[in-house]
């Protein structure tokens, strides 16, 4: 059996503040067939920095490809308050991701009863390709985190987390998966390019979902729908302060936070199943 990597939870919520297990793909091919890895097709290459915006997203990738998941240690009892919460909470998310791409959503009342959750889709996906990615979203969630008191996860096209926290719009830049490919490049031109993309998707924050390319390099960025455009500014001026700390001078590179992810890549290049660093060597996970 691959091994599940763990990580210390050092955030406030009272319930999963201690420990969250997370799973990496491999581990998670094995608990989910359907779990595999897709080439993302590069946006093609510009002579100048282009940033454009929806419609202009991954043509090639497949959005149940899995990125990663969060599981609480703790677990809710079957029959309670928070089960049925819980699960009214998800029916609404599979039921509004047919008509927007981002939702939030509080379901019950009281302590250790009402439950908290969102979803969001690829800015450039459709109605109709949203709505699936998140059926199968939650499907993978509830195979990969069966009972978890809170958990989340991320595919290639959209976003699902729920917890008994409220969590839902309060400022959380916290590091939750990171990736860098093997393969480095300390060539001028291609780290000029690189800085143009990610200052570029920085600068166009305030759209939420944004594309880019300069010269060889593409790159996109997303924050979550309830932030504002300077929180989102924010968010993504530190993951890619992280990512360029990280990654250094690699030809690919993928930095998610808790509410927004930047990502590079060299045209013509992805990552493999084999690249990049896992959640366990990376630093403090969050779900």
């Amino acid at each position: 059996t691959p091994p599940v990597t763990t990580a210390i939870e050092p955030t406030t919520n009272t319930r999963a503040r201690i420990m969250c297990t997370f799973v990496s793909p491999s581990s998670a091919m094995h608990l989910r067939s359907q779990l595999r890895r897709g080439r993302v097709a590069a946006a093609a290459a510009a002579a100048i920095l282009l940033v454009i915006g929806l419609g202009a997203g991954f043509t090639g990738a497949d959005t149940d490809t899995f990125i990663y998941a969060g599981c609480s240690p703790s677990k809710y009892q079957p029959g309670t308050p928070y089960e049925g919460n819980l699960k009214s909470l998800l029916a609404s998310i599979t039921d509004a991701a047919p008509n927007a791409a981002y939702s939030s959503f509080a379901n019950g009342t009281g302590d250790g009863a009402a439950a908290y959750g969102l979803y969001q889709c690829r800015g450039d996906l459709g109605n109709a390709e949203c709505a699936a990615c998140v059926r199968d979203a939650l499907a993978q969630l509830g195979q990969v985190c069966p009972g978890a008191y809170a958990a989340s996860l991320q595919l290639e096209g959209c976003y699902v987390r729920y917890d008994g926290t409220n969590f839902v719009g309060r400022p959380d830049t916290a590091m939750v998966y990171r990736k860098c490919s093997a393969s480095t490049s300390a060539d001028a031109g291609f780290l000029r390019d690189r800085d143009a993309v990610l200052g570029a998707l920085q600068a166009a924050a305030a759209d939420g979902y944004r594309v880019g390319s300069s010269g060889s390099v593409q790159g996109v960025s997303q924050c979550l729908g309830d932030l504002a455009a300077a929180d989102c500014t924010g968010c993504l001026a530190q993951a890619v302060g992280q990512l360029k700390g990280a990654c250094g001078t690699a030809l690919a590179a993928d930095v998610h936070l808790a509410q927004c992810y930047v990502r590079y890549w060299a045209s013509g290049y992805y990552f493999r199943p084999s690249q990049g660093t896992l959640p366990g060597h990376a630093p403090p996970l969050f779900v």
